[in-house]
């Protein structure tokens, strides 16, 4: 998040912000140091960082080294003082992680105890209980949850429209989760909150227009353009799994079941995958993953015809020396010069993803600022 400051009715607030947002980016800054990042004057920075002193959320900290006048004392970030309890849904058992204000993840962590499967409400409200309690007895008291779900996701109204994986179609999750902890709440769908991930902290830095693909338990994308997530009408944009090949039959086109392309290129991994990874130690297995990565070579060959991303991110969790990516890249052949790498996150990078998202909404609301709603509003 970048802002500078603004002249409207809500000045104060965004040149609030403004002072937050310089101080994330440096451990620590004097007020003069503050006024030359933000545009600002030494006046008004110091009535903000007075205002951010009482919230708890900035302190004062040492003297800076002094040329030979009055030593400034430096400011810095309260990075516990408010916290992010980032939540992973797309697993087997839960991953959670605390993003700070800093925007630095910890952990993530599994909570075995959780397993995830429909019917699991209970366990999970339990588990997420504990994680909440756990922070708070550390002293870092939990302001939001973040969620990345495995399914179509409505962030606005924080339902999950279908979530075949937790039994989930068309429930008001967001509110749920809100009710039983009394904390905002952000819902993403799981692939987009990777995809998010990797532009804000992985591979994919700097970088305005990206299609994200990820492989699990089945197959889908996620589309960054000019630098943000695009939905589509259905908040579906992406699910790719449905999507039509030559010799492929016209039957699982209904959300919730698995879709054509995404039965026929989990087929094909089936022939060379041993024990969840990749093997390629008997020929038939080669030749199968090679067949796999023609399909994903076409796919994001169209993709890439119709969006023009500079960049294209492959992501599997059987791939962890990312494979795929390399190969499809050795074989590309297309009309524009592009982009084709691994993702660089690992299992974090949905935390990392949902994190920051809530991240950027509790600290425009710290400054007094509502520019978006939580999933439980």
């Amino acid at each position: 998040m970048t802002l500078r400051p603004v002249q409207h009715d809500n000045v104060r607030e965004h040149n609030r912000l403004a002072v937050l947002l310089a101080l994330r980016s440096r451990p620590t800054a004097s007020r003069a140091e503050l006024a030359r990042d933000t545009g600002l004057s030494v006046p008004t920075v110091t009535t903000i960082a007075a205002e951010l002193i009482e919230r708890g959320v900035v302190s004062e900290g040492e003297l800076a080294p002094s040329a030979g006048g009055r030593p400034a004392r430096l400011l810095q970030l309260e990075a516990s003082a408010r916290n992010v309890l980032a939540l992973d849904l797309s697993g087997a058992t839960l991953r959670a992680g605390r993003v700070d204000l800093l925007g630095a993840l910890h952990g993530p962590e599994l909570e075995p105890e959780v397993a995830l499967a429909p019917g699991a409400e209970e366990r999970l409200l339990a588990g997420i209980g504990r994680c909440i309690a756990a922070e708070e007895a550390a002293g870092r008291p939990v302001s939001a949850l973040a969620v990345a779900v495995p399914g179509v996701v409505d962030p606005a109204s924080g339902r999950v429209r279908l979530a075949p994986a937790l039994g989930w179609s068309d429930e008001p999750v967001g509110a749920m989760l809100g009710e039983a902890t009394g904390l905002p709440v952000l819902l993403e769908n799981d692939v987009n909150a990777v995809a998010l991930g990797e532009l804000w902290h992985g591979v994919a830095v700097g970088r305005r227009n990206v299609v994200y693909l990820a492989v699990a338990g089945g197959i889908g994308a996620a589309l960054v353009i000019d630098g943000a997530l695009f939905r589509g009408s259905n908040s579906a944009a992406g699910e790719i799994g449905y999507s039509l090949l030559p010799g492929l039959p016209e039957r699982g086109l209904d959300l919730g079941a698995s879709g054509p392309f995404e039965r026929h290129l989990l087929s094909i991994a089936d022939e060379f995958l041993v024990e969840g990874r990749i093997d390629l130690s008997t020929e038939p297995r080669r030749e199968a993953f090679e067949r796999l990565v023609d399909k994903v070579r076409l796919t994001l060959h169209n993709l890439a015809c119709v969006l023009d991303p500079e960049l294209v991110v492959v992501s599997w969790s059987a791939d962890p020396e990312g494979q795929l990516a390399r190969a499809v890249a050795q074989r590309w052949v297309g009309p524009l010069p592009l982009e084709i790498r691994a993702g660089s996150l690992g299992a974090a990078a949905g935390l990392h993803g949902v994190g920051h998202l809530a991240l950027e909404r509790l600290t425009t609301g710290l400054c007094g600022l509502e520019e978006a709603e939580w999933s439980n509003a």
